[in-house]
């Protein structure tokens, strides 16, 4: 629980009463013990993808997560009421609206149980449970989506790691039983200062975790000591997973002024969301880009770590991207850190429509919240809730909303960002995107752009403008 991040900082509390905590997807990644035999899957808190999407992870996002092993459950049937005691007490414990709908949770406990004892199967008794709470994100995941969802491993050797207090990575709980981290000695608490040569002083875990993942190696090594003992190289055996796409593309095209844009374009937010965006951005100036656009349209999100980093590319250090609400608490600032090089000061427009949702919208909000950027085209999708997904022992899995997010200054993402220039073809204070926003193919239809002139854009929509206020 010791997390030096402020996100993470503040998911931890998500993993109250469980036994281990680290943030790295989206909101928070919570491993929590089920109350069946330790064989039963481990629940996580996911990525604010959009629900109720399918939950078969895009590669882009599962690239933030670092050392993850399934564990699967026994193959015999359990009795319907133990996989409805757990979902019950996953919802007193963590759903966000702790009024369970207006709902006696005692009395509805009651009340499902005897459903189970009379021999209905579990599926269906969940299934009421979590719609009864009225959360259109809270839902069921069945078995098949669940291990597919837990199977992901890039370094592929059973671990967890975070940063504590101290800012030392270290083994954040037991590595998963079989695995070659267990077998090789590696302790809960152990202190790791480098993968494969890989410095965490000098690199985020995220893209230490993205790099290793990159390589077709099958084994990896670790720099591993106890808090008080001396280092040792320990070369473990991976368990391979596919390359992840590209998640940026990009180009330059030329203005009818002979002004040349930089346009980049995000198509998911995840591990290497930052590192290729900053790759792009010197690309693009080098082939003499004086604007930019960011195009987050169909962007359904992924990373909220990621959508931090990739903010760090434009805001100064100790800018307030987000607030986080959890059930308990009152909004905590989420502040984007020190890049690893000084953000960007070209004029910069922000693209979203309808399929811009969750981390990207996290990233947008960020941008046009701190007055950096002005957002055109349709209104985003809306998703401001955090997700934890906890496994039951029937081998499914219930997702439950364990926290909101809004923009800096309290900014309401839920329902959706207002554009400030809507699109296509609206004019703005003798402006006109006419055209622009045809051009999802990106750079080939460099024809398109010709009317754009980002630094007019973001001087009059951003007229008025004060940074880490609600707009």
């Amino acid at each position: 629980r010791n997390l030096t991040e402020s996100f993470q900082r503040v998911s931890a509390m998500t993993c109250r009463r469980h036994m281990w905590g680290v943030v790295l997807l989206g909101a928070a990644l919570c491993f929590v013990p089920s109350p069946t035999p330790s064989a039963v899957p481990r629940a996580r808190v996911a990525a604010p993808t959009r629900f109720p999407a399918p939950a078969a992870p895009a590669a882009g996002v599962l690239a933030a997560v670092v050392g993850l092993v399934l564990s699967l459950a026994p193959a015999w049937a359990t009795p319907p009421a133990d996989s409805v005691e757990a979902a019950w007490g996953f919802v007193k414990r963590n759903f966000y609206d702790q009024t369970y709908n207006q709902q006696d949770w005692s009395a509805a406990h009651e009340r499902f149980l005897e459903r189970a004892r009379k021999g209905e199967r579990a599926e269906s008794i969940v299934r009421d449970m979590v719609g009864s709470l009225g959360d259109r994100y809270s839902r069921v995941i069945d078995a098949e989506t669940f291990e597919q969802l837990m199977a992901f491993d890039p370094l592929g050797v059973g671990l967890v790691l975070a940063r504590n207090d101290q800012k030392e990575v270290i083994v954040s709980s037991p590595p998963f039983v079989g695995s070659s981290a267990a077998q090789a000695g590696i302790k809960q608490g152990d202190l790791v200062d480098t993968v494969d040569g890989l410095s965490f002083q000098e690199q985020s875990l995220l893209a230490v975790s993205d790099k290793v993942a990159q390589k077709d190696a099958e084994t990896v090594t670790l720099s591993v000591r106890p808090k008080d003992g001396a280092p040792r190289q320990v070369s473990l055996v991976r368990l391979r997973q596919a390359k992840p796409q590209n998640q940026v593309e990009s180009g330059v095209v030329s203005k009818s002024d002979g002004h040349k844009i930089g346009y980049l374009r995000l198509r998911s937010v995840g591990a290497r969301s930052a590192l290729e965006m900053a790759e792009a951005l010197k690309a693009l100036r080098a082939e003499g880009a004086e604007e930019l656009v960011l195009d987050l349209r169909g962007n359904g999100g992924g990373s909220f770590p990621a959508a931090l980093e990739a903010a760090e590319l434009f805001l100064p250090p100790g800018s307030v991207a987000a607030q986080v609400k959890l059930p308990t608490a009152e909004n905590k600032p989420i502040r984007v850190g020190e890049g690893a090089q000084p953000p960007a000061t070209e004029p910069l427009a922000v693209l979203v429509d309808g399929g811009s949702a969750s981390a990207s919208e996290v990233l947008a909000v960020a941008l046009r919240g701190n007055c950096r950027a002005p957002l055109l085209g349709q209104r985003s999708f809306g998703k401001a809730a955090v997700q934890g997904v906890f496994g039951l022992p029937n081998k499914e899995a219930v997702a439950l909303t364990v926290a909101r997010y809004s923009g800096p200054g309290g900014t309401s993402i839920e329902g959706g960002l207002e554009p400030d220039l809507p699109g296509p073809g609206v004019a703005l204070g003798g402006f006109s995107a006419a055209g622009l926003f045809g051009a999802l193919g990106g750079p080939a239809q460099s024809g398109e752009y010709t009317a754009l002139d980002v630094a007019e854009a973001s001087k009059v929509a951003l007229a008025g403008c004060k940074a880490g206020e609600a707009w």
